[in-house]
C-alpha cells in the first residue's frame, strides 16, 4: 500500500520526457556521500532543492520547493560510475499524494537519474534525454532491458546492467540533456 501513495512519481517523469526506471542505479559498492551536497539550491526560476544528509545512510531527503505547486520528496543517493556521479531520486516514502484509491492502484513509483556534473560552487545537474534514448534503443533494443508505454521509454533492467548503459551514456551525444546549473542559497551561520 505504501508504494501506492507515492506511485504517482513515474507518471510524472514520464509527463516531464523523462527516463524513469524500475530499479535503483546504485548498488552497495557504487554509492557515495558527499557533505558538500547538503543545504538549499535554487535554480533560476526560483525552484529550490533543498538536501538533507543522512550520512549514516548515505542518502539525502530532497524536498523540491516550486513557486505555485505542492512540494516534492525524494529520497537522493549519489553514485559513483567509475568517477562519473549521477543522482537517483525515488519517491520519499512519508510523501502523500492526494489521488482517488483507484487511481493510486494503477501507478508505480520510479528511479530518475540525473548526472552530477559538478557540485561547487554550484550543483550542476543534466536528466537522462528521453528522445536521444528512445531513438538508440529503437536502434539497439538489446542495450539495456525497458519496455515502452505509449513511445515511453521505461527501464526495467537491474541495476548493474543499468549502470553499464549510463556509462556506455556518457560517451554518446545528447544521452543528457543540457546541464542545469543551482546555486547554493547562502545560510544564515556562512
Amino acid at each position: 500500500m505504501k508504494k501506492i501513495r507515492y506511485g504517482i512519481s513515474l507518471v510524472l517523469l514520464v509527463l516531464l520526457g523523462c527516463v524513469p526506471s524500475l530499479h535503483e542505479l546504485y548498488t552497495d559498492d557504487t554509492l557515495i556521500f558527499d557533505p558538500a551536497i547538503a543545504g538549499k539550491w535554487q535554480q533560476e526560476d526560483e525552484t529550490v532543492w533543498e538536501f538533507v544528509p543522512d550520512e549514516k545512510a548515505k542518502s539525502y531527503q530532497l524536498t523540491i520547493h516550486e513557486k505555485d505547486a505542492p512540494k516534492s520528496k525524494l529520497v537522493a543517493h549519489l553514485v559513483d560510475l567509475d568517477g562519473a556521479r549521477f543522482f537517483d531520486f525515488y519517491p520519499a516514502e512519508d510523501d502523500e499524494i492526494k489521488l482517488g484509491d483507484w487511481i493510486k492502484f494503477h501507478l508505480i513509483p520510479g528511479h530518475l537519474f540525473l548526472r552530477v556534473e559538478q557540485t561547487e560552487p554550484n550543483l550542476v545537474l543534466a536528466v537522462m534525454n528521453a528522445d536521444t534514448i528512445g531513438k538508440l534503443l529503437a536502434e539497439k533494443p538489446d542495450m539495456v532491458k525497458h519496455e515502452r508505454r505509449d513511445g515511453v521509454v521505461i527501464l526495467t533492467d537491474s541495476p548493474k546492467n543499468i549502470q553499464a548503459f549510463v556509462k556506455a551514456g556518457l560517451k554518446i551525444e545528447k544521452f543528457f540533456t543540457d546541464p542545469a546549473p543551482l546555486k547554493r542559497i547562502p545560510q544564515p551561520s556562512e
